[in-house]
């Protein structure tokens, strides 16, 4: 589960990848003047062979073969409308509702239709109508069918036109935006993203406090179950196992900080005896210390606590809580002051100081 969730980034940039790739076999169909798509299609012979049935060649560029690789997926996305025939591939491109026809009857259908594999749609009609070999198994009764109640190519409805479709939704030109919600790994919905993420948080707050809320921070406990041969007593208090809950809401040195700003904030004594106890404290309204207030000042007193564990453990220096708490104070107010425009943040500086 950590690995999977530790890949999710290298996950994610393939995928921007992909996307990024997609959108080059899109140009390819669709951009007949860039010099790019005119490069490639003399230099992999594309002119006179299918692109969707080259063959991938050891001296190819590594950009090439990467999209060769990606032609399957891309043709989830490619729709074709026929008008004279001349760029649609009749196996190939998904010019039919059955989908590329090579995939709906088979390596057998250019052999059992007497239509050669690299054809294109106006190749497989003349004046008389489709020129096709009777049906000898379903799917191909189905594309006789289909064939049947659609007019063949002609000069006269214009070149071939080709759509870049998401989820049935067909897109003005290529669209990364949706293309990218296709294909991006997804995870369940989770109830806490608005207390990780929200405008005006601090970067570096808000990604320890990320890592802490998935219990991902590299405690004691954590390390010496890993097979770390530590001892997993928590370094600030020497009492207790080193653990998230303990580390950052319970342990004495916490427990001070979190007093501080109970005190700071009017509010009755904090005492969290669970990560989700500190979950629902920051979704609490509050005329006194709203959701925004409470967030910040909750993202700045984790990552203060484990900045000050890291350098107990690695620096051998202690600081009193005491001291701990004024740079929490002047660190939140650096953020209320430069946010101080934006409309959450606008009272947040006489709630803090009052």
């Amino acid at each position: 589960m950590e690995q999977d969730e530790g890949g999710l980034g290298i996950r994610r940039f393939a995928t921007w990848n992909r996307t990024l790739c997609l959108r080059l076999i899109w140009l390819l169909f669709t951009t007949s003047g860039s010099l790019w798509v005119a490069w490639h299609k003399h230099h992999n012979r594309s002119s006179t062979t299918s692109f969707w049935n080259q063959t991938e060649k050891a001296s190819d560029s590594w950009n090439w073969k990467c999209i060769l690789r990606l032609r399957c997926l891309a043709q989830n996305f490619i729709s074709c409308t026929i008008g004279d025939g001349r760029k649609a591939s009749f196996w190939f491109d998904n010019w039919t509702p059955l989908g590329p026809l090579i995939k709906y009857i088979g390596m057998e259908g250019p052999r059992s239709l007497r239509v050669p594999l690299n054809a294109k749609v106006c190749e497989v009609s003349n004046h008389d109508g489709w020129n096709i070999a009777d049906p000898r198994s379903d799917p191909a009764l189905d594309l006789h069918v289909y064939l049947t109640s659609i007019d063949k190519p002609s000069a006269s409805k214009g070149q071939d036109t080709f759509d870049w479709v998401v989820d049935g939704n067909v897109c003005a030109g290529f669209s990364s935006s949706s293309t990218w919600s296709a294909l991006r790994p997804r995870a369940n919905a989770v109830d806490w993203y608005r207390s990780v993420w929200f405008k005006g948080a601090t970067p570096k707050h808000a990604f320890t406090m990320w890592i802490a809320n998935l219990d991902r921070l590299p405690t004691k406990s954590r390390l010496f179950r890993w097979g770390m041969n530590i001892d997993p007593t928590c370094g600030l208090c020497s009492l207790q196992v080193e653990t998230r809950d303990h580390l950052l809401l319970s342990c004495d040195f916490a427990k001070f900080l979190w007093n501080a700003v109970s005190t700071r904030l009017q509010l009755s004594h904090l005492s969290f005896q669970n990560w989700e106890d500190l979950l629902s404290w920051l979704r609490i309204k509050h005329d006194r210390s709203p959701p925004t207030l409470r967030k910040l000042v909750a993202h700045s007193v984790i990552y203060a606590i484990w900045k000050q564990r890291n350098n107990l453990l690695h620096n051998n220096t202690a600081v009193l809580p005491s001291v701990i708490f004024k740079h929490i104070d002047k660190e939140i107010k650096n953020s209320i002051t430069a946010r101080r425009l934006k409309k959450s943040f606008k009272n947040l500086m006489s709630l803090w100081l009052h």
